[in-house]
């Protein structure tokens, strides 16, 4: 069969299969394979022809034609900003109720706080973000509900999601990019994968559905 496909179960030849037998049987992404095309074993996730069958399965591998551009990150992070506004506007009245308040009623009264009320607002920005990022990310949705509604997602190297440890890793370096006047996210201009510095920590890549 010159259209044949073999694979690899416990270190034993399967097959021969048609492409359509063989997604029907389903498989993993390192399903060991070796394709009427090819002379060499691959992983299931290193052939082409497989990546629609993949991307039914809520599987994206980061290629050149779907890395998201900045515009697109750039408005998932604009909607993000506004819902994470009104999130940390619940936190300031739950504060409240408790005593605890910082008279902001615009940001010019910033500059009447004290060196330590800076810190703890910041300190209480920064655990939101990652909070919201961390718990969005390694959920079903593989992102924030900003890049929900721009259809994106976050995924590693082998086009799945993130583990709940390895999105608190980027979700903590999406925090100190945002910290340090933002300027992690300038690295999407310059790497070859539109990474941010979040991004090269987590080793993650950010694609357009």
């Amino acid at each position: 069969m010159d259209n044949a496909y073999y694979i690899l179960q416990d270190g034993e030849q399967k097959g021969p299969y048609t492409f359509d037998e063989l997604t029907e049987i389903g498989l993993d992404i390192h399903t060991r394979v070796l394709s009427p095309l090819a002379d060499t074993w691959q992983d299931a996730c290193d052939l082409p022809e497989f990546y629609l069958y993949f991307e039914a399965h809520g599987i994206y591998f980061p290629t050149e034609d779907n890395l998201a551009s900045f515009g697109w990150r750039l408005l998932a992070y604009v909607i993000d900003y506004v819902i994470l506004s009104f999130v940390m506007q619940f936190i300031f009245l739950a504060l409240a109720s408790r005593g605890i308040t910082f008279n902001l009623q615009s940001y010019n009264d910033l500059v009447k706080l004290s060196i330590t009320e800076i810190m703890e607002l910041q300190l209480i920005s920064s655990i939101t973000l990652i909070l919201y990022n961390w718990l969005c990310e390694a959920s079903p949705m593989k992102g924030s509900f900003g890049k929900k509604l721009c259809k994106i997602v976050v995924v590693d190297q082998d086009g799945v999601g993130q583990t709940y440890l390895n999105a608190l890793l980027r979700s903590a370096g999406k925090a100190l990019s945002v910290f340090f006047l933002y300027t992690g996210f300038l690295s999407i201009f310059f790497s070859e994968h539109r990474q941010a510095f979040h991004d090269y920590i987590a080793k993650t890549y950010v694609v357009k559905l």
